[in-house]
């Protein structure tokens, strides 16, 4: 168990010449750069773009960062910030904070942050005959350019069922944004707070509550690079107030309008 241990922990660690996908905002764009690890500190990595690329002078210490790592089948993602350029060329070479939170991923995944936005969904198709045309109002809990996951306030049985898929239309900084989603997970939420732990006891039972992860089916590069916006703005909040803790999830106001029998979810892949 130790020695598996260990090797977990050797794979969440970013090595040299691991391959790294960096993206970042510049001037109002998501701008990605293909590079590789060439040095690992205690608390910084130095990397290397495959080639120079001008756009890399814009970068300045502080500036948030999302790094994709490839190994082989596997690859990690995480949230990092630029420190600044190395050496005599600022086209090529750069170091960046050592990420805290890496994830193991198996395939092309995204960084999903905490982050309230309100949105609405409407169920497209559905197995049960009936299925389709149910709407309703959330707030999510956690967002990436991937998916993300939001909160209703109704019981598990009135909301939605794995396999579903949705239109959500998802209210981002000035506008919304339409995508269309399937459901992955299900969960009973009224006890349970964003970050997925129980909340503390309290004298009056909670308002039921249901979080339902969705994962984008189709969804336009446009409005990916703006929840990806979305998320370094995040993570410029953060540099800035380091004692900043999300406050739990506000409530939705209102239910969705029809109700449905809720189907078995308990096999589906947590995403």
């Amino acid at each position: 168990m130790a020695i598996a241990t260990r090797m977990t922990e050797t794979l969440r660690r970013p090595s040299v010449h691991d391959q790294v996908r960096v993206e970042a905002e510049i001037d109002g764009k998501v701008v990605g750069f293909r590079a590789v690890v060439v040095h690992v500190l205690p608390d910084a990595l130095w990397v290397g773009l495959v080639k120079p690329d001008s756009n890399l002078r814009q970068l300045r210490p502080g500036d948030p960062l999302v790094l994709t790592f490839s190994r082989g089948g596997m690859g990690m993602v995480a949230a990092s910030y630029f420190l600044g350029h190395l050496r005599s060329t600022e086209t090529r070479v750069f170091a960046v904070e050592m990420p805290a939170d890496l994830r193991l991923i198996q395939r092309r995944n995204f960084l999903r942050l905490d982050s309230e936005c309100a949105l609405e969904y409407t169920v497209l198709n559905h197995s049960e005959a009936g299925g389709a045309g149910l709407t309703g109002e959330g707030v999510t809990w956690n967002i990436s350019a991937g998916g993300l996951q939001f909160v209703v306030r109704a019981p598990i049985e009135e909301t939605v069922s794995v396999g579903d898929d949705l239109e959500i239309r998802l209210e981002i900084g000035r506008g919304a944004l339409l995508a269309e989603a399937q459901v992955v997970r299900v969960e009973n939420a009224t006890d349970m707070g964003p970050d997925g732990r129980p909340l503390p006891p309290v004298a009056r039972p909670r308002s039921p509550r249901t979080a339902i992860a969705v994962r984008f089916d189709s969804i336009s590069e446009g409005a990916q690079d703006r929840i990806i916006k979305h998320i370094f703005a995040i993570q410029r909040m953060r540099r800035a107030n380091p004692g900043y803790r999300r406050p739990e999830a506000a409530t939705p106001s209102k239910k969705p309008r029809r109700r449905r029998r809720y189907l078995d979810y308990a096999t589906e892949e947590r995403w």
